[in-house]
């Protein structure tokens, strides 16, 4: 008993705001969404009021959005446009990240380093480029023309992907380029397997992005029936 007891951290002053300011954050961030939760069972009036609490706790605004036809076509356009995404871009990236990171030429960084400078432009700023792009190329109001455009969004999975690599010993591909494997082969048979830890934060970070944006399916989205479920609900 003695031992469990000295086992234990005593619970010092710094330890205690550590405390105090995790539960803040959680508290902060659960707010919003709570506050979401339970508006979803309040009238209009009832919301328009700020009342804390509905005054009984309604279905009929999931009936009312179960029986509209836009909320299935824009639930099924995002399947189809983040999952499309998802897997183009992944294997771009991890496709284009393998030679960066096996080669330390100034070429290779010059490349590496472009990719990079994507991040520190704007996306407001190729609005009108892109636009006028995707126009001629026939894309306008596609789900293919949104699936390129957010699988063009290369940058931060080349950042990820060629910093693991890095630790990826090099005697790996080495050893199976002497067995037979080609420089593809040894990617797809030895190195891609090795790479689920990095490929889940990618399509972590990335399916948040591209399920909660409103900007490019306004803009590239037109039509009623192609639009996402983040224009569905405006």
């Amino acid at each position: 008993m003695a031992r469990q007891l000295s086992g234990r951290k005593k619970l010092t002053v710094g330890r205690f705001l550590q405390y105090v300011y995790i539960y803040l954050l959680v508290i902060i961030v659960l707010l919003p969404v709570c506050n979401i939760f339970i508006s979803a069972f309040k009238t209009n009036i009832e919301i328009q009021r700020s009342n804390v609490f509905p005054e009984a706790f309604r279905l009929e605004n999931f009936i009312n959005v179960l029986k509209t036809d836009i909320f299935y076509s824009g639930m099924f356009n995002s399947i189809v446009i983040t999952g499309g995404s998802l897997l183009l871009s992944l294997f771009l990236a991890a496709l284009a990240a393998y030679p960066l990171s096996k080669n330390n030429g100034k070429v290779y960084t010059f490349i590496y380093l472009f990719f990079l400078s994507a991040n520190m432009i704007p996306q407001v700023t190729n609005m009108v480029p892109l636009y006028g792009i995707m126009s001629d190329l026939n894309l306008i109001d596609t789900r293919v023309g949104m699936i390129l455009l957010y699988a063009s969004r290369l940058s931060m999975g080349i950042l990820l992907f060629t910093s693991f690599y890095k630790t990826i010993p090099r005697d790996m591909t080495d050893a199976a380029e002497i067995d037979g494997c080609n420089y593809f082969q040894a990617f797809t048979k030895v190195v891609f397997p090795m790479i689920k830890p990095v490929s889940i934060t990618y399509i972590m970070v990335n399916i948040i992005n591209i399920w909660n944006d409103f900007l490019l399916p306004q803009l590239f989205l037109p039509s009623r029936a192609k639009q996402t479920i983040t224009l569905a609900v405006y």
